[in-house]
């Protein structure tokens, strides 16, 4: 039985997350509810629940700084989930780069919220049979060796889920490891590798003459959802992958 921290300011979001794992999702147990960050953290280091869903936007501290707080216990293996409203999607980003795995939209919908905890419980299976090895932190690899070949693998699989938990499962290591030797290797977070990786991915395929559809290069990419990849893309190129093809369009024909 995998346990569960749900972390919401808003009463009614924690008793509609309660009830569909109640009813739908076998295996998962709630074991704390939370209302501010403090209190999570308190469950959180008490408990070390397998998974923590967690608002983003909440008064005093955000669910940011939550799963900030989280990645950075040592020898972590915790699943965090960000939840947030449409209007929040900076915020979604901002998770995913603290090492959030995934995102919920609210108002919640449980089939949405029961096909995320299946992928959530491959990752922690994957995590049990590996029995937290860690020969390539014993020094089989040097973090360089490492990082190299984590970079490898995620070029040539990059549509994949790749997420922190999924790489570390892969590879054998802690999340703390893996974000200490890509600051020390890369100059950046894991997830910021990742994301740029993405998106260059996807303006090398945008300038193509004959180039698929937005929503095919977002999945192309790793993104499941062509909304969110706009978002992203925009923050970091500065306008849309519409915007973008056009603008290149019109260099190769001029």
């Amino acid at each position: 039985m995998y346990t569960v921290l749900l972390v919401d300011d808003e009463p009614v979001v924690l008793n509609t997350e309660r009830r569909i794992i109640e009813r739908k999702i076998p295996g998962f147990e709630v074991i704390g509810e939370a209302f501010s960050v403090k209190r999570a953290l308190e469950i959180y280091d008490r408990q070390k629940p397998d998974v923590v869903l967690t608002d983003i936007k909440m008064p005093v501290q955000s669910g940011l700084v939550l799963i900030q707080n989280i990645m950075e216990r040592e020898n972590n293996s915790t699943v965090c989930i960000s939840v947030s409203g449409y209007t929040d999607f900076n915020y979604v980003h901002d998770s995913f780069t603290y090492g959030a795995m995934d995102y919920l939209l609210k108002p919640v919908e449980p089939a949405k919220m029961t096909e995320l905890f299946e992928r959530i419980r491959q990752v922690l299976d994957n995590r049990v049979e590996l029995g937290a090895v860690r020969v390539l932190e014993d020094g089989y690899l040097t973090g360089r060796e490492l990082v190299d070949k984590i970079c490898i693998f995620l070029k040539d699989h990059l549509a994949e889920d790749n997420s922190i938990l999924v790489i570390c499962n892969k590879f054998g290591i802690s999340q703390p490891y893996l974000s200490k030797i890509f600051k020390t290797f890369m100059g950046c977070t894991y997830n910021e590798y990742l994301t740029e990786l993405r998106i260059e991915r996807a303006k090398s395929m945008l300038r193509e003459k004959k180039s698929p559809l937005i929503g095919e290069i977002a999945v192309t990419v790793g993104f499941a959802d062509q909304f969110y990849f706009s978002k992203v893309f925009k923050n970091k190129v500065g306008c849309t992958p519409r915007e973008y093809k056009q603008a290149e369009g019109s260099k190769n024909s001029s």
